[in-house]
């Protein structure tokens, strides 16, 4: 039985995109965004009023998550590649050494789940949409509180009277 040793597309795209996330959140090398980004790059993400950042927003944001979470690492879960793009679900940790935009450094440990997905065009990440779990992170940091609208039952983690004996 034959093996093919030719390396795909997509196998080149993922390794790339990997290369990102070990070289700028676990190498500590915050070059790799200028070196890996095209100057063009497009960010789409909820957690801004227009659902978008330009290449030069986007990078102050992780620059700015850098400065806040210096030792910030991230482990990939899983990565799955078609044609020129390259999603990636992975968890971030750190501790908040500095500030945040209206959240003051307090030395709180996160861990975020996080998925990209990255577009490549020319050997450079050319767009990207990212959905994270901010209302964990948010809870995490102590900025946040939430409190169930469920009426507890005895005993019953989010018993919900209506729902019988189905547990939330």
């Amino acid at each position: 039985m034959a093996m093919n040793l030719e390396t795909t597309l997509e196998d080149k795209n993922k390794a790339y995109v990997r290369r990102f996330y070990e070289d700028y959140y676990n190498g500590g090398r915050l070059e790799a965004i200028d070196d890996m980004f095209s100057p063009s790059y497009v960010h789409h993400t909820p957690e801004v009023l227009t659902g978008k950042m330009d290449y030069e927003e986007y990078r102050e944001h992780m620059l700015s998550l850098s400065r806040a979470f210096p030792h910030m690492k991230v482990s990939i879960e899983d990565q799955v590649a078609e044609g020129d793009r390259v999603a990636t679900r992975f968890t971030m940790y750190g501790i908040q050494e500095g500030d945040l935009p209206g959240i003051p450094a307090r030395g709180k440990e996160i861990k975020v789940a996080a998925i990209t997905i990255f577009r490549l065009e020319d050997r450079k990440i050319a767009e990207g949409w990212e959905v994270y779990d901010s209302l964990d992170m948010a809870l995490q940091l102590g900025v946040a509180q939430v409190t169930s609208t469920l009426r507890k039952g005895p005993q019953k983690k989010g018993y919900y009277p209506m729902w019988g004996e189905y547990n939330v």
